[in-house]
């Protein structure tokens, strides 16, 4: 868990220090800015708390039990049902986004599959055997994935 001062900060003056924060992160250019921005500016150990929050909230979404979650992110069960319970109770804007990127990778992945079944005809020229087993290998890394 983050330390942090137990001297409160004035309500305004951390309104501009979010406003600030907002800033910073709003202006990155693409994967490699919002990386570096990220190095800058967090530990290691804050790195790791926020990716394995975000992980345990997409995993919680895909409906993993949570004795997988807690095993595969070395969490405890506890940590797991005080996430779930606080983002399943709000409306929240991270699980809204989550839930989005996950409905836009199942069209992707049904679109993928709709044009393999019709450009894909393994017999009939050389080759297509390949990419008909590409394309199953694919599937299958689908499916155990969380």
């Amino acid at each position: 868990m983050a330390r942090i001062s137990k001297k409160p900060v004035n309500e305004k003056l951390l309104s501009k220090i979010y406003k600030l924060f907002y800033e910073v992160f709003s202006r990155y250019e693409g994967q490699e800015d919002f990386l570096s921005i990220i190095d800058d500016i967090l530990s290691p150990t804050e790195k790791i708390m926020l990716s394995k929050r975000l992980a345990m909230i997409y995993l919680l979404i895909k409906k993993v039990d949570y004795r997988d979650i807690t095993e595969t992110l070395k969490v405890s069960s506890a940590t797991v049902t005080f996430y779930s319970a606080m983002f399943y109770k709000k409306d929240s804007k991270v699980v809204n986004i989550i839930s989005n990127m996950l409905k836009k990778e199942k069209v992707l992945y049904y679109l993928d599959d709709f044009f393999a079944d019709i450009i894909i005809h393994p017999g009939i020229h050389k080759g297509d055997w390949q990419s008909y087993w590409d394309h199953k290998r694919k599937q299958e890394n689908r499916k155990i994935l969380p």
